[in-house]
């Protein structure tokens, strides 16, 4: 039971909804793209903040620019349950329309570049590719399936870029990733305790509770460092046109922490701790592993005359590398647990403009289609997941002849995502966690600001 409770809890946790885009991608990495919703962004090397979308843009530098910029989170997520039971059958109880699920936050992201000669040019970027934060009421009605899930990324990406002429530069660098996790969920002993019950003779209950109405909880911490690599290519044909591929790869993390639990006020976590020789539901070590997917973007940039400038981008996200989680508890009696996803590949298009008023005043306006990778009907409450429509746009500015600020506005609309998860699923993975049937309504503001020295 004690493997059980922190397999859903990873299951719950670790793939909880992001905030920012489908599954749990961030692609904020450069507030001045943003403004045309990133359309562009793997061909376009004005600012070094568009290094993480191709590196080989490192290549574009004139002698030394670094670009510092931020993005507001301001989200929406409110939820409506029709069902809550718990694997018994009663209702679980507690609030069925959650709101504010999911938290406010600001992405950080930093790069530099440097021109070593004309053909070597270098480069590093810091930023947050994967990312949520959402926390539900620790007496919502789908707490066996996600309380409290934060999951957050940092990742160091040094880069070089060769130039063997002028209009072409290829690159090749190495993604430095730390994750941490901070991830909890109730955990149902009224149902445990129900069923030792069971197993006594009738009218002489062993303990006195009900399925949903006796609750502990579990929390994990853990992190982990992991290595993978990116390349690039950027491509001026003419003076006119832009164009970038670019592939970053997938990361394969085995997260290490601590899990602490809260037992009931019932007294069965207390009963299978002092009594029940494999000691379940003691504090412990545990490790639990994920892949974070690879990243193909293709980017292009026409320049129709001195003022407009038209782009488009297209990301494939390989989310169908996603597949598992397994999860080895260090205690000896509880054996490895495999929890199996159905994600599928997605991708993400981008189409934007710029118009160039004068020689210091740029205006941005964008909009994208970003496909969720979770199939219908695959949904839960920690992946309230659906396909999303950007609208954007943005201003930039250059203060003087070597610092520019741009300052980017977009929201994301997203369909409800309609969520039916049974508590007699044929994988098991619901046993504990019970019935939830519902849908959860999102919307995203992003608000961006970004400073360029060159």
């Amino acid at each position: 039971m004690r493997r059980l409770a922190f397999t859903l809890l990873c299951t719950s946790c670790l793939v909880t909804t992001s905030a920012y885009a489908t599954g749990f991608d961030l692609r904020e990495f450069s507030a001045s793209s943003l403004g045309t919703s990133y359309a562009g962004a793997g061909a376009n090397g004005q600012h070094a903040s568009t290094m993480p979308f191709n590196p080989a843009l490192a290549g574009e530098v004139d002698d030394f620019d670094i670009s510092v910029s931020a993005t507001g989170i301001l989200p929406t997520a409110n939820g409506n349950f029709t069902t809550a039971n718990t694997s018994a059958g009663n209702p679980t109880g507690g609030t069925a329309t959650p709101s504010s699920i999911i938290s406010k936050a600001i992405i950080p992201d930093i790069a530099i570049r440097k021109r070593l000669s004309d053909q070597f040019s270098v480069g590093v970027s810091v930023t947050v590719p994967w990312g949520l934060m959402s926390k539900y009421s620790d007496t919502w009605a789908g707490r066996y399936y996600a309380t409290k899930s934060e999951l957050k990324t940092y990742n160091i990406t040094p880069v070089i870029a060769y130039q063997p002429v002028p209009w072409l530069s290829f690159a090749a660098g190495v993604q430095v990733e730390l994750i941490k996790g901070n991830l909890g969920k109730a955990i149902d002993f009224g149902l445990i305790g129900c069923h030792v019950n069971c197993s006594v003779p009738a009218g002489v209950p062993f303990f006195h509770v009900l399925p949903g109405q006796d609750d502990g909880k579990v929390m994990l911490k853990a992190d982990n460092w992991a290595y993978s690599y990116v390349l690039g290519v950027a491509w001026k044909p003419n003076d006119n046109v832009s164009l970038g591929v670019s592939y970053r790869g997938k990361i394969d993390h085995k997260l290490s922490g601590t899990e602490t639990y809260t037992l009931d006020a019932g007294g069965v976590g207390a009963f299978f701790n002092a009594f029940v020789p494999t000691q379940t539901f003691l504090n412990s070590a545990a490790t639990a592993k994920i892949t974070l997917p690879s990243v193909v973007n293709a980017s292009m940039r026409l320049r129709v005359n001195d003022k407009w400038t038209v782009m488009s981008s297209v990301d494939y996200t390989g989310w169908s590398a996603f597949k598992q989680l397994l999860v080895l508890p260090a205690q000896p009696h509880n054996s490895a647990d495999l929890t199996t996803f159905g994600w599928k590949d997605s991708w993400f298009g981008s189409i934007g403009a710029e118009y160039k008023a004068n020689d210091q005043v740029t205006l941005r306006l964008g909009t994208a289609y970003d496909e969720s990778p979770t199939p219908s009907g695959a949904a839960t409450p920690g992946v309230p997941d659906s396909s999303r429509i950007w609208l954007s746009g943005g201003v930039g500015y250059r203060m003087t002849d070597n610092l520019d600020v741009d300052f980017s506005v977009a929201h994301m609309f997203s369909g409800k995502s309609r969520i039916n998860q049974l508590a007699n699923a044929p994988t098991g993975e619901n046993a504990a966690r019970g019935s939830l049937i519902g849908t959860v309504s999102t919307g995203i503001t992003l608000v961006g600001v970004e400073f360029t020295y060159h």
